[in-house]
């Protein structure tokens, strides 16, 4: 019997159940493949496997750059023909991926039968997928927007990795969690592995003491006890937005100054044997980067940070935390200024810093 007419049996033989509720007791008999009998099975167990039969939903969390993508999905059989449906949380980013179904092997993923070329799998995209028997082929893909204006939230600056950077820093002043505008100082600031962000009272003052030391103020809040990375329950991000919103680590600010080049207000590179690379926009300094995959912007406040009790930096310097830890007593973080840009700094974990999201 051939898989077709085994799935036209079985489609059958649902009919037949589901055409009278089968009661609590009630079993059917199932045949070897030679068609002797081999037992009976509960009818309402065999709808239920039927219905799972070949098909399904599940999530894959593998990364962008990894070709061979896994997925669970519960109580699933690898049938010629079944059709199921993938959230991809990051883009496919390589060639010749393939997909492993609740580790029924890897199977490569083609579209329509066609080659699958790198990037056409966005992040945050839903697939419908079919088994022919060798590959899953893709048939639909189905697109997630994080809001009705998602292109006012975040940037894709074609990194390798998929990921989209915020437009704006978090302000949780601010209705939707963001900055009121791109070119602004005013944000809300974080001491690293706390999510209790402050704003400042005026240009040179905060109603919040963070102190200059990690034995200040900061020694007795929550992200004084963190010895690793900061996790989600201690992401400022993820916290004050929600998911998929959450920190870059420090390898993701490295991966977007790998990919970007400095411009100024017009556009223009900026020269690149200085060391400073920051210009005014909309009468804003900061940081003006240019994706070198795709030429979409991002800009960086030079937003200052929460040093005792006052904005310290306002205009002339940017600090942006990573979730990433760099010692017992630093957190990594972006730092810039007149001396240059530092993509993987360290820095005290007390003082209160700008966090630009990711998802």
């Amino acid at each position: 019997m051939n898989d077709i007419s085994q799935l036209n049996s079985m489609k059958a033989m649902m009919a037949a159940l589901t055409s009278g509720a089968p009661s609590a007791t009630q079993e059917v008999m199932y045949c070897n493949p030679d068609g002797t009998p081999a037992g009976k099975y509960p009818a309402r167990k065999l709808l239920q496997d039927m219905a799972n039969a070949g098909g399904g939903y599940g999530t894959c969390s593998t990364t962008a750059a990894t070709a061979a993508k896994v997925v669970t999905i519960d109580n699933f059989i690898l049938i010629k023909y079944g059709v199921i449906f993938v959230y991809f949380t990051s883009a496919i980013n390589v060639a010749d991926a393939t997909l492993n179904v609740s580790s029924t092997g890897a199977k490569p993923i083609k579209i329509m039968g066609a080659a699958l070329q790198p990037k056409v799998v966005k992040a945050r995209t839903i697939v419908q997928l079919v088994y022919d028997g060798t590959n899953w082929n893709i048939v639909n893909i189905f697109g997630l927007e994080t809001s009705s204006s998602p292109s006012d939230l975040y940037v894709d600056m074609g990194l390798p990795s998929g990921l989209l950077w915020a437009k704006k820093n978090i302000d949780i002043t601010q209705a939707d969690g963001f900055a009121a505008s791109e070119h602004q100082y005013e944000c809300t600031f974080f001491s690293w592995g706390n999510v209790d962000g402050h704003n400042p009272i005026s240009t040179s003052a905060f109603d919040y003491n963070w102190g200059t030391g990690n034995d200040g103020p900061y020694a007795s809040t929550p992200g004084a006890a963190l010895t690793g990375h900061i996790s989600p329950s201690f992401d400022a991000a993820r916290v004050n937005l929600d998911a998929p919103w959450r920190m870059p680590t420090t390898e993701e600010f490295a991966e977007l100054f790998a990919n970007i080049k400095y411009i100024d207000a017009n556009g223009d590179e900026v020269d690149t044997t200085q060391a400073d690379k920051r210009v005014t926009v909309n009468d804003v300094k900061g940081l003006y980067l240019e994706s070198t995959v795709n030429a979409n912007r991002l800009f960086f406040p030079c937003s200052g940070r929460g040093s005792g009790q006052s904005w310290d930096g306002r205009g002339s310097r940017g600090y942006y935390w990573s979730s990433s830890l760099h010692s017992a007593t630093n957190g990594r973080h972006l730092g810039f200024g007149s001396g240059g840009v530092s993509p993987q700094d360290g820095h005290s974990r007390c003082h209160g810093f700008a966090v630009r999201p990711v998802q």
